[in-house]
């Protein structure tokens, strides 16, 4: 805990955060930029930005969290392999990073599903259903892949009939 702590307070990691956000807040509104997107790859429209940028984010945090867990279980821990730690590191990774995917195709459905209510104003209609239906599944679906990284978790914990994780100490 402490080592995440003094991560973050030093200069370095703060300024390489505020390195990253400069430069997406330039690529975004950089026209160059948006047209070379636009000609070179196929079916992206800056209509469905959100669910790209969901993407980039599950993208960066899979292989950030993955080369974390990849160096604790081989580099640090040369004389035993810790491969089932890895292998279930790497499970809760996937399973994150699919909640990450299922949000942001879910914030993506909920402005389309606003942008056709401001466009075209009709509330009973088929798109209307085919766009609420599509929220509400993938609603569901990122609470199932949330419940399933709680099972893969407890199951690498431990799974403990009727047992709760301790809580924090209070202090008087």
């Amino acid at each position: 805990m402490e080592e995440a702590k003094s991560r973050w307070q030093q200069p370095r990691s703060w300024i390489g955060l505020i390195v990253i956000v400069i430069l997406i807040i330039f690529l975004l509104f950089y026209r160059p930029f948006e047209q070379y997107l636009l000609d070179n790859i196929p079916r992206i429209h800056f209509s469905n930005i959100l669910f790209w940028f969901a993407s980039l984010v599950a993208i960066v945090s899979f292989a950030v969290s993955h080369w974390q867990s990849f160096r604790k279980s081989i580099f640090q821990g040369v004389t035993e392999s810790n491969t089932q730690d890895l292998v279930f590191d790497t499970l809760q990774i996937v399973v994150l990073v699919a909640v990450i995917l299922c949000a942001g195709a879910t914030i993506q459905g909920v402005e389309m599903l606003g942008v056709h209510l401001m466009n075209d104003g009709s509330v009973i209609d088929v798109e209307f259903g085919r766009r609420l239906l599509s929220v509400f599944l993938l609603v569901i679906l990122a609470v199932l892949f949330y419940l399933l990284h709680r099972v893969v978790r407890a199951f690498r914990l431990g799974w403990r009939h009727r047992w709760t994780p301790p809580k924090a100490s209070r202090r008087a």
